[in-house]
């Protein structure tokens, strides 16, 4: 029996990979790199990352199991995985420290490394789910695997619609009220 050579497994497995993979990856990281700086974002900026994540998380779910049987148990755990990831970052009020601009009402949002560290999770969690199933195919059929893959996606898509609606509520929070008008 032969020896198999881990870094030889691996270059086969990366050399497999298709080219846009590495260049969403590098958009990840520049993404995530912009965040952990502070920003002035507008609200509807803080309204559509999240939207984008969670239809990214739909359509994984939808396409890693919709046409094996195993939907509604990945759609179920991805909806729980999402409300429970939302609700923790509710509960936790994370970010703190946001501030509304009171000329553009723009909002002053710290930095984090966080947001790029859940960024390449779902990356991560989408290539190894790929990987699973691309060397075996009969995984979509499990409701086990079905359903650990798509709670892990919707606890990490929850992510970044608990952190904007955080956002959005001490933007509004702390935004300066209008004037009183004389007579």
């Amino acid at each position: 029996m032969q020896a198999v050579n881990v870094f030889d497994v691996i270059a086969q497995i990366l050399s497999h990979v298709p080219l846009y993979v590495w260049g969403i990856l590098a958009l990840l990281v520049v993404m995530g790199r912009r965040q952990s700086r502070t920003q002035v974002v507008s609200r509807k900026r803080l309204v559509v990352l999240p939207l984008v994540w969670l239809v990214f998380g739909a359509w994984g779910v939808e396409n890693g199991f919709g046409q094996s049987g195993t939907a509604s148990v990945a759609l179920t755990a991805w909806a729980l995985g999402l409300a429970a990831s939302v609700a923790t970052l509710l509960a936790l009020g994370w970010p703190g420290q946001v501030r509304a601009q009171a000329d553009t009402g723009h909002l002053v949002v710290p930095g984090s490394w966080l947001p790029l560290v859940v960024m390449l999770s779902i990356f991560v969690c989408r290539f190894a789910v790929g990987m699973a199933l691309g060397v075996q195919p009969s995984l979509s059929h499990s409701p086990v695997f079905a359903a650990v893959a798509s709670l892990s996606f919707g606890l990490l898509s929850g992510f970044f619609l608990g952190r904007s609606i955080n956002i959005l509520r001490r933007g509004r929070i702390d935004a300066p009220s209008a004037t009183p008008m004389t007579a």
